[in-house]
């Protein structure tokens, strides 16, 4: 399923947490979390994966765990060879209420791109 993802210029962008880490401390790049899901009744997802463009449709595309696929029409042309990350966190709590995501070209410290992709926020 691939929902077509919404800018919402609001929102503040969603840092980058490969770089600054989910608590505002330096990241590990070695450091995993494992958590056994169970009877879960309220998420908080913060997460950065990689992110793929189609340069015929001038489209970026993501999976973010749980909440699923995402595409956008990129509002700047992405060169070959360029490198996408999209870094997206649940806003809401204890129960999201929606996910925004930001994008990251070529590990550049300031999004391209951020917006609300599921619900609201």
């Amino acid at each position: 399923m691939c929902a077509d993802a919404q800018n919402s210029s609001s929102n503040a962008p969603v840092p980058d947490f490969e770089t600054v880490g989910f608590d505002g401390a330096q990241a590990n790049a070695l450091t995993q979390a494992h958590a056994a899901l169970g009877d879960v009744k309220a998420l908080s997802l913060k997460v950065c994966v990689s992110a793929s463009y189609d340069p015929g449709t001038n489209k970026i595309c993501f999976t973010i765990p749980i909440y699923g696929q995402y595409c956008f029409t990129s509002p700047i042309k992405i060169p070959v060879g360029g490198t996408l990350k999209a870094c997206a966190q649940t806003c809401g709590s204890p129960f999201p209420h929606g996910v925004q995501a930001s994008v990251y070209l070529n590990n550049n410290p300031t999004p391209f791109y951020s917006g609300t992709v599921f619900g609201h926020c």
